[in-house]
């Protein structure tokens, strides 16, 4: 969503329990008509922060929040208009809107990889935490898919792991071969660095920047 002011004077349904969902909700309750959020259950697993500021400003009177699933849609003259929303005492509770935004997020399934002989955790892949190969020799997995003791399920850890991934990956077709790194970034700092050592006729390492590089 790029403009907010679609949402300005509406009636809001958001679906979802994580920082998507409830940063949407919070972002858009003194935008929006009403905003009224449902989820499955009452924990969530966004930031306590937000979490906190939900609750407050459903106390306050400026959104609402509904525990349960919706179990269908309404449709009026073709177009959505409301929810079915089932709640865990067995009510269904109907909740119109003009505008409704999901932020659910993906249930990882194996699909064919489950058939691959690989060693398994339920429904994720054991992997080595040095090269993040499978049990299966060639065959290297990372992100929410893999599991090893530790594992973490961030972007920050995928990214951590892609990159001994990849390294692993390399050894494996090219036993031996040396490894050529290259920086590919565009930072003006880094490029102007990178131009001294190229002009300069003896080698150093690259110096501390200066201090008006320092701050930008």
């Amino acid at each position: 969503m790029k403009d907010q002011e679609l949402f300005r004077g509406r009636d809001l349904v958001i679906l979802g329990g994580g920082d998507s969902a409830l940063d949407w909700t919070l972002a858009l309750a003194d935008t929006a008509r009403s905003v009224v959020l449902v989820h499955r259950r009452s924990e969530f697993r966004a930031a306590p922060a937000s979490v906190r500021r939900l609750f407050a400003l459903r106390d306050a009177g400026r959104l609402d929040f509904l525990e349960g699933q919706v179990q269908s849609i309404i449709e009026t003259d073709g177009a959505l208009s409301g929810v079915h929303v089932r709640t865990p005492d067995g009510v269904t509770r109907t909740v119109a809107l003009e505008h409704l935004l999901v932020f659910w997020g993906l249930h990882p399934k194996l699909g064919p990889i489950a058939q691959w002989g690989l060693a398994l955790n339920k429904k994720t892949i054991g992997v080595d935490a040095a090269r993040f190969q499978t049990s299966v020799p060639g065959i290297f997995a990372v992100g929410d898919i893999n599991d090893y003791p530790g594992k973490k399920k961030l972007i920050l850890s995928g990214f951590h792991e892609a990159a001994l991934a990849a390294f692993a990956v390399r050894e494996y077709l090219r036993p031996g071969e040396k490894v050529h790194l290259q920086y590919t970034t565009t930072s003006p700092l880094l490029q102007r660095r990178l131009a001294w050592r190229r002009r300069s006729p003896t080698p150093s390492p690259i110096q501390p920047p200066a201090p008006d590089d320092a701050c930008r």
